[in-house]
């Protein structure tokens, strides 16, 4: 069944790593959407949704065994293990302008806010299944969402697949990246929170948003 993230932080059964992304994740109270399917053995779809602004994205997930490199003792070995690769898609904005307007500002950081839930939901599934690391394929078209990703990165470089030439990043899946995520979600939102409520006096696209959502001033 379909997962809803809305504002209710004790609605999630979780471990605490989960309940602290979880907490995140419920940001000005826009509903978010997504779910996890078995489609072969180690093959899953992800499928995510921002009802607020119809703003969709699905992607197929594979669990795989990768040889990871480890230093120790000043030494570098290699080591299997398991990972997450996936294909990032294009995100479906069919609808998107009609909900935001065309407030660059407001495209931008509605659009920002949903990739970092994504990425989110990625790094939990990943950390379920015993993942050490999360790796995206991302076409030239797309990377701009390097950006949005570029502080979670630990490697990133150009290989040639299936799909033609791509760049692959690796975000790891630890706890050090879960508090980078955790942090910098709630700077975003906070970010966002305080423009909205400062500008919307001489700004009528934050006006007319703030009438559709219920935010907390600052």
């Amino acid at each position: 069944m379909p997962k809803f993230i809305i504002n209710n932080p004790g609605s999630w059964d979780g471990n605490g790593l989960s309940e602290e992304l979880e907490t995140i994740s419920a940001s000005l109270n826009h509903l978010f959407m997504f779910d996890f399917q078995e489609f072969s053995p180690n093959l899953y779809v992800f499928s995510s949704r921002d009802c607020d602004h119809d703003l969709l994205c699905e992607m197929v997930l594979e669990l795989r065994e990768s040889l990871i490199y480890r230093d120790e003792d000043d030494e570098e070995e290699m080591y299997l293990a398991p990972v997450i690769t996936c294909y990032f898609p294009s995100i479906s904005v069919q609808k998107f302008n009609e909900k935001i307007g065309f407030d660059a500002y407001l495209q931008g950081i509605v659009m920002f806010q949903f990739q970092l839930k994504i990425l989110q939901q990625l790094f939990l599934f990943c950390e379920e299944r015993g993942a050490v690391n999360l790796i995206l394929m991302i076409n030239d078209t797309d990377l701009v969402y390097l950006d949005i990703y570029s502080r979670f990165i630990v490697s990133d470089k150009k290989i040639t697949t299936a799909k033609g030439e791509q760049t692959e990043i690796v975000i790891p899946i630890d706890g050090d990246t879960h508090d980078e995520i955790a942090d910098f979600m709630d700077e975003v939102e906070k970010e966002f929170r305080k423009t909205l409520w400062h500008e919307q006096t001489v700004n009528s696209a934050f006006r007319e948003y703030l009438k559709g959502h219920v935010l907390s001033a600052f």
